[in-house]
Formats: C-alpha cells, structure tokens, sequence
C-alpha cells in the first residue's frame, strides 16, 4: 500500500468516526491514479452538506472524488 492509498485511509477513518453519529460511514471502492472512488451507506448518501467532499478538498485537494 502506497502512502497515497494510506493518505486517503485516513480521511476515511476520520470522516467514518465523525459520521457514525448519524448512522453512515464511507467505503473505499478504488484508488486509480487521483481518482478516488467511496461508495457513501446511510443518511449521508443524501446530504446536501458534503462532508466526505470538504474533508477530502480540505486535506487532499489532489484527489478526484468519483461517489457510487
């Protein structure tokens, strides 16, 4: 596992500990190149706010988000 994949392992844990409040967590489906793909489970699947974007813009702002 490469320090990129490790990089976004941990804005997911993160974003996951804050998140399970509001019964959701984020999944990790692929890393190809920049691109990131999450896969988004519960009521954050919805949400206007955007949370997973801001945290992943605020610390990885390399990173194309792709949602499935």
């Amino acid at each position: 596992m490469g320090t990129f994949q490790k990089r976004v392992l941990e804005v997911i844990q993160n974003l996951n500990w804050l998140l399970e409040s509001h019964d959701s967590t984020v999944e990790l489906i692929a890393v190809k190149g920049n691109k990131v793909v999450l896969r988004c489970i519960g009521h954050c699947h919805d949400c206007e706010t955007d949370c997973v974007g801001v945290a992943f813009r605020e610390r990885m702002p390399e990173v194309e988000l792709v949602f499935q």
